[in-house]
């Protein structure tokens, strides 16, 4: 179930962090610092701190798929699978984004993914994928080290277009745990690719 709840005017209802409280909230104000419970006014959206060693990540194993919580402080390397005790691939959660999908990589880094995938696919002669293209690469740098943002040029990449029957474009693909979980044709709002991406998280 999405962390989100929607009520009767599609308007998302969040959950305080504090009190537990749902509060109704425009969809264009999800994440703003200036959100606040109207029954404690704890901040809704808490920033995220500037220390990453006081950060909390969720990233899964690369032998048995197993999801970890890691502090911050244990992104040197040391960080071991609670499960099967192999590595952690902790270098993985800060790789550049958006990153560019191909033929070539798409198993190694879309399927065998540490963290859920967003995956972009476009073709640079559509004019929709121009304009959504901004608001995904927005979303790829705000959602570094919880969601890997990708993009596929489906005219450069004919097997994964073939792959996933991609028709038209833009479209928009979930993976999980090796697996596609939702098929999204057309572009979203940044507000919505937030409630898709937060059942994953």
């Amino acid at each position: 179930m999405d962390s989100f709840a929607m009520n009767a005017t599609n308007a998302p209802i969040v959950p305080c962090p504090g009190c537990g409280a749902g509060n109704r909230i425009p969809a264009e104000r999800l994440g703003a610092a200036s959100a606040k419970c109207g029954k404690c006014q704890a901040a809704l959206f808490p920033q995220k701190t500037l220390d990453p060693a006081a950060e909390v990540y969720k990233l899964r194993c690369a032998q048995c798929g197993a999801r970890n919580r890691v502090p911050g402080a244990r992104l040197d390397g040391t960080a071991k699978c609670g499960k099967c005790g192999g590595p952690l691939p902790t270098a993985e959660l800060f790789t550049p984004q958006p990153l560019m999908v191909t033929d070539g990589n798409f198993d190694t880094k879309v399927l065998k993914s540490p963290l859920p995938v967003l995956l972009f696919a476009w073709a640079p002669w559509c004019p929709s994928c121009s304009a959504a293209a901004p608001i995904v690469d927005q979303f790829a740098a705000e959602s570094k080290g919880r969601i890997r943002v990708g993009k596929v040029n489906v005219d450069a990449s004919p097997q994964v277009a073939g792959r996933f029957s991609i028709m038209s474009v833009p479209f928009l693909f979930i993976f999980d745990n090796g697996e596609l979980k939702e098929s999204l044709p057309g572009a979203l709002q940044k507000h919505e690719l937030m409630l898709k991406m937060a059942h994953y998280l």
